[in-house]
């Protein structure tokens, strides 16, 4: 006698939206459980009402079995398998189609299941189906095209008890051979089933299987299970500092999807810490401009910060580093309003922007920086090269800068 178990605990595949849907049908399916079990007579309709018996039923029954289970280890066992494999389909699909392709499959699944039970196959002859696994084989055939290049955690359990063999454990799987193995044990099973079939419904978890691989290769769900490989690989590499790897594969994700602003600022980190500065200014840069563009700006002086941490000089114009200056003193962070207007200066001096942040310099100083030495140091400068006009006579006036010795001629207005 020999059993062997698994169950899968989770993928590998990142999640960019809370999985309300996800969580609405479990608790949907745990509600309809509790009623079934131990609440039949709360409502004046009878739950197996609700079960698909084919040939015997209203056809809306094809729909509604989904939501039935006949006992806990039967809905724990679909909840186990659908939380894990829902929110990332539902992530990547949207809710409302997501919802809909969860229907079909189920639908798909139960009639594969009619048609089995009125052959008389399997041992099923005349039996009904209810629960959600005719769905839960559908999107594991639709995720073996959709995340062909995942890895999935699963939980095992060998039990062989005349040989003395008793062991559990977790393992990491490709999702490829983690599928296939539950395709391979459907199969075997399905084709010694007697007794087994009679509480299994094989037909609804391979129909359902099938259907789900079909959808996903019609709606072009492998090219798209490409792209996101080759991000999953990149981030892979990169943990791992392996980062001209994780730039090759970058590169291959922007072939297929050129327009993905945050992987392409993932692709600048890549480029950076491998030493191809310049091709990761280029990608900051462009980044940076992009967001500005769609009014993102808190985001957009992120890219800010992390460039100049990292000492790189993003390629701004006067007015675009006095734009970064002033979002930054409407945040109130005033020494980083102070370094963008310092950088501002110093890369543009006699520009009419550089005079200006010369001045913000010195007031910054002096107020919300508190940094007195600093703000002699800026006046003498001032002193110095502040051509005449109105922000020399604001100095003149507010922190008794001595007159210019000569006028100094406006240039650089670029």
């Amino acid at each position: 006698m020999y059993f062997f178990y698994f169950y899968p605990l989770g993928l590998d595949r990142r999640l960019t939206r809370r999985p309300v849907l996800s969580w609405g049908l479990m608790v949907l399916m745990f509600v309809a459980f509790i009623w079934m079990k131990y609440f039949p007579d709360a409502f004046p309709l009878d739950p197996w009402d609700l079960v698909f018996f084919p040939g015997d039923s209203p056809p809306w029954t094809v729909t509604t079995a989904i939501f039935m289970h006949a006992g806990w280890f039967h809905l724990l066992g679909n909840l186990l398998y659908f939380q894990v494999f829902a929110p990332p389909l539902a992530d990547r699909l949207g809710p409302w189609k997501f919802g809909l392709f969860f229907l079909l499959l189920g639908n798909f699944g139960n009639l594969v299941h009619g048609l089995v039970a009125a052959l008389g196959l399997l041992g099923q002859g005349g039996l009904g189906v209810m629960g959600a696994s005719g769905a839960v084989a559908g999107m594991l055939g639709f995720s073996l095209i959709r995340f062909h290049d995942a890895r999935v955690e699963v939980a095992w359990w060998v039990l062989a008890p005349l040989a003395g063999q008793n062991k559990a454990g977790k393992s990491h799987l490709p999702l490829v051979a983690a599928v296939g193995l539950w395709v391979l044990l459907q199969v075997v099973q399905a084709a010694v089933a007697t007794e087994t079939g009679a509480r299994i419904s094989f037909g609804a978890h391979l129909g359902g299987f099938a259907m789900g691989l079909l959808l996903a290769l019609v709606l072009g769900e492998l090219r798209a299970g490409k792209a996101e490989a080759a991000q999953a690989r990149a981030r892979r590499y990169f943990q791992a500092g392996h980062f001209h790897a994780a730039v090759g594969a970058w590169s291959e994700y922007f072939e297929q999807v050129p327009g993905d602003l945050d992987a392409r600022l993932e692709m600048a980190r890549a480029l950076l810490v491998s030493g191809q500065r310049p091709a990761a200014a280029e990608l900051f840069d462009e980044g940076y401009r992009t967001l500005m563009a769609a009014g993102r700006a808190d985001a957009a002086l992120a890219i800010y910060d992390e460039t100049t941490r990292a000492g790189i000089t993003l390629d701004l114009s006067p007015a675009e580093l006095a734009q970064v200056a002033i979002f930054k003193e409407k945040q109130l962070d005033y020494q980083g309003a102070l370094d963008a207007y310092r950088r501002l200066y110093e890369t543009h001096p006699r520009h009419a922007e550089g005079h200006r942040a010369l001045v913000r310099v010195i007031v910054l100083c002096h107020g919300k920086v508190a940094d007195e030495a600093a703000a002699r140091h800026w006046l003498a400068e001032a002193h110095r090269s502040l051509p005449p006009g109105s922000w020399r006579e604001f100095l003149e006036r507010e922190f008794k800068l001595a007159p210019a010795p000569d006028a100094v001629p406006l240039s650089d207005q670029r």
